[in-house]
């Protein structure tokens, strides 16, 4: 029996309740074992949580995290933009989903949120670390946990390696502020996948598994046997380290060859 619980990431449809093809996938997690769902939502005002969580929960699913890409896209927002009343909006952004959450159980994921290539990269530091000032007490008070996901240097000059994304959120030494590593952006910023994650294991609790190809872990060329060792996931996880749980949640990217 697979040891962490797992959730996969997908997209909440518009119209979700009455989504046939949704309702099957909800289905197909069921059955399958599947703890939660990590939804990308477009906006968190409109988006009733409370009843999506009890629409989960009719197919024992959890909501798990937010992943806020579709909000950043859809009000085309940024926490390291340049243009401070764009990064000013991004932060209120980040702030209704906190509200909307209110819980310390679902986190706020930060990738796409973060801001896309720079070529000012040091000026967009400076403004995503500004925006984690502002966010950081923020996010304590309502204790809602804000994951800065590492990516790669090809779609954000922000927090690219794990080393990086520790860096960010090291100084803060709350519990509420945390990193995500994803092997799929592991695999392009770290020279030792297995050694960044049990260097960093102390700053997540939480990872995403995608493949080389960012199809599902087994459609490539990743050994994530190895990945998910134990001395390597459990014993150098945040929620080990920092009494949060007895499991870690892990994520897969809902991305799959046809």
């Amino acid at each position: 029996m697979f040891p962490y619980k797992l959730s996969i990431q997908t997209v909440l449809p518009d119209n979700y309740l009455k989504d046939p093809e949704f309702k099957m996938q909800m289905i197909t997690l069921q059955e399958n074992g599947f703890w939660g769902v990590e939804l990308n939502i477009a906006d968190p005002l409109a988006a009733n949580l409370n009843q999506i969580k009890e629409f989960l929960s009719t197919f024992d699913l959890k909501l798990s995290m937010y992943a806020s890409g579709l909000t950043a896209k859809v009000f085309s927002l940024s926490l390291s933009s340049t243009d401070e009343t764009n990064r000013q909006n991004a932060v209120q952004k980040i702030k209704e989903i906190a509200d909307a959450i209110d819980s310390p159980d679902i986190g706020i994921i930060l990738g796409f949120f973060k801001g896309a290539k720079s070529y000012k990269p040091e000026e967009t530091k400076a403004q995503f670390r500004k925006s984690l000032n502002e966010l950081a007490p923020y996010v304590t008070e309502k204790q809602v946990p804000l994951l800065i996901e590492a990516t790669n240097r090809y779609e954000s000059s922000i927090a690219n390696s794990l080393e990086e994304t520790a860096d960010l959120v090291k100084d803060y030494n709350i519990k509420y502020l945390q990193i995500l590593p994803d092997t799929y952006h592991m695999n392009i910023e770290e020279s030792d996948l297995y050694e960044a994650l049990d260097r960093y294991g102390k700053y997540y609790t939480s990872i995403h598994l995608s493949d080389n190809n960012r199809f599902f872990p087994g459609f490539g060329a990743m050994n994530f046997s190895a990945i998910l060792k134990p001395e390597i996931i459990v014993f150098h996880s945040g929620y080990d380290r920092r009494n949060y749980d007895d499991k870690i949640d892990v994520w897969k990217e809902d991305r799959i060859k046809t």
